[in-house]
């Protein structure tokens, strides 16, 4: 049954390969969905044009901004698809500059879209956050600032589960595997092209819609089942060094 139908829902992150995949499987299910992201002008009106959904420029890190454009929305779902890679290297030789937005995008960014949503969400006594986390969080060589982002990112998600106790409040972290998203270009000052040979084309990974089926699923449940965790990776992909075949 389609559980989702006429719910109003935000995705931030929402231009991007993930959030722009999981907004177009929720217009599809029914959904009002209503994007936030700090993409152009331009990719964000074709994503409007595209899908019917409304498309916010909305930087996660601006804390009253994120209060007063999310506050009203008083959405039924919250997947919370934003996310900043930063450069490859190891912890001791991370720029200063971009370890603080990673732990500004990906950890406060986090926390100022809860306190924007989850109050109206318990006033309800209904809601669903979805958390996208990685299995980077393991960790994982070369992005050593974005793993500790995400292992405080699962600590969070677990830590939300506990507090809404007993609203019926549901809580999901989705932790990825590689998926081909064109967001690892960030490891390389932005070139997509590095990306492409060095993290993607070696093997075979995820998309971004495949990622979206995994959300969507897990948000379609009946209101009395909680899917908390879901961790989505390659059949070629292993959890332990991070192994894929043919690396």
């Amino acid at each position: 049954m389609n559980q989702l139908h006429g719910k109003t829902a935000v995705v931030t992150g929402g231009t991007g390969g993930i959030g722009s995949a999981v907004t177009r499987q929720l217009v599809t299910s029914g959904c009002k969905v209503v994007t936030a992201s700090v993409d152009s002008e331009e990719k964000r009106a074709a994503l409007a044009a595209e899908t019917g959904a409304t498309c916010l420029y909305l930087d996660v890190r601006d804390r009253s901004e994120v209060i007063d454009s999310l506050t009203p929305i008083a959405p039924d779902l919250l997947v919370l698809a934003h996310g900043a890679l930063g450069r490859t290297g190891t912890l001791f030789d991370q720029p200063g500059d971009s370890a603080q937005r990673l732990v500004d995008v990906n950890i406060l960014g986090v926390q100022n879209c809860l306190e924007a949503v989850v109050p109206g969400m318990i006033d309800r006594n209904d809601g669903h956050v979805v958390v996208l986390g990685s299995v980077a969080l393991y960790p994982s060589l070369g992005q050593p600032i974005y793993s500790a982002t995400k292992a405080a990112v699962h600590s969070m998600a677990r830590n939300l589960r506990m507090e809404l106790f007993p609203h019926l409040v549901r809580v999901t972290e989705i932790r990825p595997g590689r998926v081909r998203s064109g967001m690892h270009a960030e490891m390389f000052g932005g070139d997509l092209e590095e990306a492409n040979r060095r993290v993607y084309d070696p093997v075979r990974c995820l998309t971004a819609d495949e990622i979206a089926e995994g959300i969507v699923w897990a948000l379609n449940k009946p209101a009395h089942l909680c899917v908390a965790e879901l961790e989505i990776l390659a059949t070629e992909h292993v959890i332990g060094g991070v192994r894929y075949k043919g690396m």
